[in-house]
């Protein structure tokens, strides 16, 4: 069995269930949870935070599972994978664009995402994806109307670093 390759495969596979769970599980049935991470923050902690604290669980439980029983040996690389893809997706969402518990300094190749992430909390919809986000046209062409008419252009990556995300001062909120 090549561990390295279901480590990664494992951290590739994540970013569309990461999708899936968004759109469908915080956005839908644990929107009670998530809408926690869409208003300005007024605490370090959030009812948010526990959708990761449910998956590291899950994690955890493959991991002991993998280490138990000779037949799902490969559970331990699988969570290892799942693992790296959390702390990447911990570091980008969390610390680099949302600047909780510590501020970093702008990495280039993360400004898209972050960019992305903003689209994400001010229409409130697409796009769900964290490490590959697709913004679909239409939010696209629905940002450039409204940065249009504000003046300003989404696109300049001064914008990025207008909306400060830790504040909350931009979260436009839909229940």
């Amino acid at each position: 069995m090549n561990y390295a390759l279901i480590i990664v495969l494992s951290f590739l596979l994540m970013e569309p269930l990461t999708y899936l769970a968004h759109k469908h599980v915080m956005h839908g049935v644990g929107w009670t949870l998530h809408a926690s991470h869409h208003r300005p923050r007024e605490t370090v902690v959030e009812l948010n935070d526990l959708f990761p604290l449910f998956f590291a669980v899950i994690t955890m439980g493959a991991f002991l599972a993998g280490t138990q029983v000779h037949g799902l040996r490969y559970l331990i690389p699988t969570g290892v994978g799942v693992t790296v893809y959390g702390l990447a997706y911990s570091f980008v969402h969390d610390v680099y664009i949302h600047g909780r518990f510590f501020k970093v300094g702008r990495i280039s190749l993360l400004e898209p995402l972050k960019q992305a992430h903003i689209l994400h909390h001010m229409f409130n919809g697409e796009p769900y994806g964290m490490l590959i986000p697709i913004v679909p046209k239409s939010i696209r062409s629905k940002a450039e109307r409204l940065f249009a008419a504000q003046g300003t252009n989404p696109y300049d990556p001064s914008f990025l670093q207008g909306p400060d995300l830790s504040s909350g001062r931009k979260y436009i909120v839909v229940e």
